[in-house]
């Protein structure tokens, strides 16, 4: 997220400096009022240009970016339901099966939760440091 901030940051300071260091050449040239004019205009046409294309390029990213994001979301919550459809299939398994203690079940499916969530957790990592 810094990474968008300072990308835009660095944006809105070349388009300024453009613009400023523009500007500041055509008044300090020894020009005619029509020819400054006519450059002037030229130069804000040519930083409009540079507005939009940068412009479009910052929208791409930022699409690309959420389509990342999303997927990746997807694919931690598809983890997380196949983590929780193991520990409920665990437990209907123990059921089916002669009758153990109470502490040994438990112990299984604590087992197999904390292993379902140790994966999402380094899912949920590996999201987080992609972005």
């Amino acid at each position: 997220m810094a990474s968008s901030k300072q990308t835009k940051g660095f944006l809105f300071g070349a388009i300024a400096g453009g613009i400023i260091g523009s500007v500041t050449a055509l008044l300090f040239a020894p020009k005619a009022g029509k020819e400054l004019r006519h450059d002037i205009s030229e130069g804000a046409r040519r930083v409009q240009e540079q507005t939009v294309r940068a412009a479009g390029q910052v929208s791409d990213t930022t699409v690309r970016i959420a389509k990342q994001i999303g997927n990746q979301a997807t694919e931690l919550a598809d983890t997380a339901r196949a983590a929780a459809g193991a520990a409920v299939s665990t437990v209907k398994q123990r059921r089916a099966e002669p009758a153990e203690s109470v502490e040994e079940v438990t112990d299984e499916v604590t087992d197999t939760f904390e292993e379902a969530a140790e994966e999402v957790f380094e899912d949920a990592k590996q999201l987080q440091t992609i972005n």
